[in-house]
């Protein structure tokens, strides 16, 4: 398997996508280079979050947002420690 990359590109008008320079520098790709793809849109379901929440439902976008933020810290937190018992 060859080098990486994830990072967010835009849907061009012409149905293509936008790779930063800088990834395809790292990747060391060429114009007219096949490489595979994979794609993952991102979206909030506000009202679905709301419906498994209802807590939630009076909270304002900020306060969502800063609860989003949480749990991603906390999932990140998750993969090191699960990498540290495996090398430990």
């Amino acid at each position: 398997m060859g080098k990486i990359a994830t990072f967010k590109a835009k849907y061009l008008k012409d149905d293509h996508l936008f790779i930063p320079k800088g990834v395809a520098s790292t990747l060391f790709l060429r114009r007219g280079e096949e490489v595979r793809v994979m794609i993952e849109k991102e979206e909030f379901d506000k009202p679905g979050f709301l419906n498994l929440f209802s807590i939630w439902k009076d909270k304002s976008e900020e306060e969502i947002n800063i609860y989003r933020e949480i749990v991603k810290e906390r999932e990140m937190f998750g993969r090191v420690r699960e990498r540290i018992l495996r090398c430990g």
